[in-house]
């Protein structure tokens, strides 16, 4: 499995305020493989990350998951076509976008990312943001690897999320019954 950044996605920060906290909208997705051709139709929601300015729709379904990243060129106005970039290509060209996709395969959790394609926008202020894409994935297992990938969504209502990529804390501190008596223990440490 690659440690490559997977997700991610778009949106208005005038949109975020007119949608209700938790809408979701839907998102098919279809892949062929060497091995497998999978349609799948998954829940998805749309968060804007205002600090680096760029829209993360997710969707998943058991341990499926497609993650789209748009980063727009303006932050007030999102709708058009996004270039699929790699990950870990500079996201200081916009606009452009990155895709990622999980599934379980017949014997292993496989992980996939866009090196390829384009996804496509519509909506605006106030709409639910709609859309579709293409892209060609590869993994780690080489270029004989490479999976076409289609995708659609549509009913998606933005929130705005100012914590996105915020550092997750631990929420304790474990006790540490080894260490002497009034040794600090090390955060996260068991």
């Amino acid at each position: 499995m690659s440690h490559r950044p997977v997700f991610a996605t778009v949106t208005l920060a005038l949109a975020a305020a007119c949608s209700p906290v938790g809408a979701r909208g839907t998102l098919t997705a279809r892949w062929v493989t060497a091995a497998d051709t999978a349609v799948l139709t998954m829940p998805a929601t749309a968060t804007w990350c205002p600090l680096p300015g760029r829209l993360d729709i997710r969707a998943f379904r058991g341990d499926s998951a497609l993650g789209v990243t748009i980063f727009p060129s303006d932050s007030n106005a999102v709708a058009g076509t996004y270039r699929v970039i790699t990950p870990g290509a500079r996201t200081g060209f916009r606009p452009a976008a990155g895709v990622a996709l999980r599934w379980v395969g017949k014997v292993e959790l496989e992980g996939w990312w866009g090196d390829s394609g384009s996804v496509t926008i519509t909506g605006g202020p106030g709409r639910a943001l709609s859309g579709q894409g293409q892209a060609s994935l590869v993994s780690n297992l080489g270029q004989d690897s490479v999976t076409s990938l289609e995708f659609s969504f549509r009913g998606l209502r933005v929130i705005s999320d100012t914590l996105c990529d915020a550092r997750v804390l631990p929420v304790g501190v474990p006790i540490d019954s080894a260490a002497a008596a009034g040794t600090p223990v090390a955060p996260g440490v068991p």
